[in-house]
């Protein structure tokens, strides 16, 4: 003991700001599951609709530097988007992929607190970003409708990988512009 009880410091594990932060991260993830359970693109191209809920949860991620707030952020975007009755990453069984794509969000970001060299830091996020999509690819692979990939038809698995390794790397790059441009419009406040 340190003297008077009143005086003795105390370890806080959470504070108000790290509350108001997870809960931004939550608010973010189901504004994207919204938009992503709703939103009619014509693309139809596989891994599209990255752009919609990574591209917002990295961005929301690098400006409240919640520790696990990707991992918040992808959790409620997917459960936003199954509550409502959208498809993100192959339905409710292959929920984890989503939620790991944002835990290894978490870890590039995290990363490249501890890096000095900025391009490092770009290239690590957006990195982590193509790889966070590319997990999701997973669930193609043991869909049982849709396609399905063999030896015969490798071109068709790799052309989509592609896919979703330009969409994950797009979502990242509009994560971090958009975290970037808010930052900068911050400091000109």
């Amino acid at each position: 003991m340190l003297g008077f009880l009143s005086i003795e410091k105390k370890n806080v594990l959470w504070t108000k700001a790290d509350g108001e932060a997870y809960l931004t991260m939550a608010a973010v993830g189901i504004i994207a599951g919204i938009v992503v359970a709703y939103a009619q693109t014509p693309l139809h191209w596989p891994g599209h609709k990255a752009v919609f809920w990574l591209a917002p949860v990295l961005a929301s991620r690098i400006l409240t530097r919640a520790r696990a707030g990707a991992t918040v952020g992808a959790s409620a975007t997917i459960t936003t988007t199954l509550l409502l009755g959208g498809r993100l990453a192959g339905g409710i069984a292959m929920t984890p992929l989503v939620i790991l794509g944002g835990f290894l969000l978490d870890l590039a970001v995290l990363q490249s607190y501890r890096r000095h060299a900025s391009l490092v830091k770009v290239a690590l996020i957006l990195s982590a970003a193509t790889a966070a999509n590319l997990i999701c690819l997973i669930k193609r692979l043991f869909e049982p409708v849709g396609s399905y990939f063999s030896a015969a038809n490798l071109h068709d698995l790799l052309n989509t990988a592609a896919s979703y390794a330009l969409f994950g790397f797009l979502a990242g790059l509009l994560g971090l512009a958009a975290a970037s441009g808010i930052r900068l419009f911050w400091k000109r406040q």
